[in-house]
C-alpha cells in the first residue's frame, strides 16, 4: 500500500511551470471595489480577446484561445465584484483593438459604461502557450497590470486562473485563489462497498485526481499551510485514526496518534504548521489534543470535561482553536485558548451545530447548523455575534471550508442525490456546484495559496 501511496502522490500533483512576467508600469494603489461596502455593485468590464502579434507563432490547438477566455470569465463571475459586458454592446470591433498604449479608444469603452477594460492575446511555442494580458482603468486610461505567463498548453486552465488572481488583486487589493485546490473524499469509480478515498481537483472542479488506494473509509481532509501535506482520518487500520500523507514528496503515509490512543479523528494544523490537533478517545469519551510535528512524547491534552469535544479548527493567529462540544447538552461550537486552556461558547441558538471552520482573514467561522430537520450552512463572528444563515436549499450542506482569501466557502450537499462539493461565496450567493461525478464526495477542504 505505501508504494502504491507514494508514487500516486508524487506523479499526480507534479507542479505545473508557469513562468510570470511583468510589463509596463506598476499598479496604482488606488481599491476600485470595495467588497465590504454596503453599497458594492460589480464592476462594468469589458473583456477583449485581441488578435496575435503578427511576429509570434499561432498556435496548433484549436480555439486555446477562447478556452483560455472561457476559465478567465468563469473566474469572474465566481467572484460576483465583475458585471462583464457582452460584446454585442462594444462600440469597437475586437479585430481593430489593439494593446495599450498603441491605439485604445477609451471614450468608447466609456460610452457602454465600461470602467475596466481587459485585453489578451494568445500564442504558442512550440508545446507552450504564451498568453500575455492587460488590465486597463478606462476612466483615467492608465495599464494597471500587464502579465505575460508561459506555461505547458495543457495547463492553459492555470494561465487563466493565475491572471484571475491578478485582476482581483489590482482591483480590490487581495489576490484572487482560482489556481488553488480542494482535498475531499469520495467513492473511487466502480466501487462497489462503501469506502472512500482521498482526492484532490483545481477550486473549480476541474484535474481530479485520486490521492489514497486504502480500501477503506476516509474522511476530513486537512492542509499543512504549505500545501505539501495533507492530514486524513480513515479506518485503514480497522480503528480511526490520522493520517498524514507527504503530496508533494511522495514519503510514507505516517500514522500520527496510533501509538498512543486507539479512536482518533479530525485533524486541523496550525497556521505556522508546528502543530496537528485532532480528538482522541479517552475511556469512551472524545477529547482534544495537539501534537508537536517531529517530537516523540504523547500528545498534549487541551480539554478535559464530561461532553464529547471534537472537529478543531485552529484561528490565523493560531492563539485559538474552535471546536464542537456536547457539554451543555447539545452540540455546539466553543473557542479554546490552548495556552491557558480557557473556553467559551460560541453558539447558543439552533439544536445541533457542527464543523466550525475559521476564516484566514479571522473575521469569521462557518459551520453547518440545523433547521428544521436538515443542516444549513451559517457564518458567525469570533465573539459570537452576527450569526447568519448562507444556504437555504434543500437537503443538507455540511462540512464548510473557507478559501484561502475568505471570500468563498466550499461545502458538500446533499440537494440533488449524492453529496457533491460546492461553493458559495462568503454571504452565501453565488452558489455552484463543482462535483458532478454521483460518487458521493463531501468533506472539502480548501488548500492554501502556494507560490509554485
Amino acid at each position: 500500500m505505501v508504494n502504491r501511496m507514494r508514487r500516486s502522490a508524487s506523479t499526480l500533483l507534479a507542479p505545473v511551470l508557469v513562468t510570470l512576467g511583468l510589463v509596463g508600469p506598476p499598479a496604482l494603489a488606488k481599491t476600485y471595489i470595495d467588497i465590504d461596502s454596503p453599497g458594492f455593485r460589480g464592476l462594468p468590464v469589458a473583456v477583449v480577446q485581441v488578435e496575435p502579434d503578427p511576429q509570434s507563432t499561432p498556435c496548433k490547438e484549436p480555439g486555446l484561445s477562447e478556452k483560455i477566455t472561457k476559465v478567465l470569465l468563469q473566474d469572474m463571475d465566481v467572484s460576483g465584484y465583475f458585471q462583464i459586458l457582452p460584446p454585442e454592446a462594444f462600440l469597437v470591433e475586437a479585430k481593430d483593438v489593439k494593446f495599450a498604449p498603441e491605439g485604445v479608444d477609451f471614450r468608447a469603452w466609456s460610452l457602454i459604461g465600461a470602467e475596466a477594460l481587459i485585453l489578451h492575446r494568445t500564442s504558442c511555442e512550440r508545446d507552450q502557450v504564451i498568453f500575455e494580458a492587460q488590465l486597463l482603468d478606462v476612466l483615467t486610461g492608465k495599464v494597471l497590470t500587464w502579465k505575460r505567463y508561459r506555461s505547458p498548453v495543457s495547463a492553459y486552465r492555470v494561465v487563466a486562473h493565475r491572471f484571475a488572481n491578478e485582476i482581483e488583486l489590482q482591483l480590490t487589493g487581495l489576490a484572487g485563489t482560482y489556481d488553488t485546490r480542494v482535498a475531499y473524499v469520495a467513492k473511487s469509480p466502480g466501487a462497489k462497498d462503501s469506502g472512500k478515498e482521498l482526492y484532490v481537483m483545481d477550486y473549480d472542479g476541474n484535474g481530479a485526481k485520486r490521492l489514497s488506494s486504502l480500501k477503506s473509509i476516509c474522511l476530513s481532509p486537512s492542509w499543512s499551510p504549505d500545501g505539501r501535506r495533507i492530514a486524513f482520518t480513515s479506518f485503514y487500520k480497522t480503528n480511526p485514526s490520522v493520517y498524514i500523507l507527504d503530496i508533494a514528496g511522495g514519503s510514507e503515509l505516517r500514522r500520527l496518534c496510533g501509538t498512543f490512543y486507539r479512536l482518533c479523528s479530525g485533524a486541523s494544523w496550525s497556521p505556522d504548521g508546528k502543530w496537528v490537533s485532532f480528538s482522541a478517545s479517552i475511556s469512551g469519551n472524545s477529547e482534544l489534543f495537539r501534537v508537536r510535528l517531529g517530537d516523540s512524547g504523547p500528545p498534549a491534552r487541551l480539554t478535559d470535561d464530561w461532553g464529547i469535544d471534537v472537529s478543531p479548527s485552529w484561528s490565523p493567529d493560531g492563539k485559538q482553536i474552535a471546536f464542537v462540544s456536547d457539554r451543555a447538552g447539545r452540540p455546539d461550537l466553543y473557542v479554546l485558548t490552548p495556552e491557558d486552556g480557557t473556553t467559551r461558547r460560541l453558539t447558543f441558538e439552533g439544536s445541533y451545530n457542527a464543523d466550525p471552520d475559521w476564516s484566514p482573514r479571522g473575521d469569521w467561522i462557518v459551520f453547518a447548523g440545523r433547521v428544521d430537520g436538515e443542516f444549513q450552512i451559517f457564518r458567525i463572528r469570533p465573539d459570537g455575534t452576527q450569526r447568519t444563515q448562507l444556504t437555504y436549499a434543500p437537503g443538507n450542506g455540511i462540512s464548510p471550508s473557507f478559501s484561502p482569501n475568505g471570500r468563498l466557502v466550499a461545502f458538500s450537499s446533499n440537494q440533488a442525490g449524492p453529496y457533491e462539493i460546492y461553493l458559495i461565496r462568503a454571504d452565501g450567493s453565488g452558489r455552484k456546484r463543482i462535483t458532478l461525478e454521483g460518487r458521493d464526495a463531501s468533506d472539502p477542504s480548501w488548500g492554501p495559496l502556494t507560490s509554485d
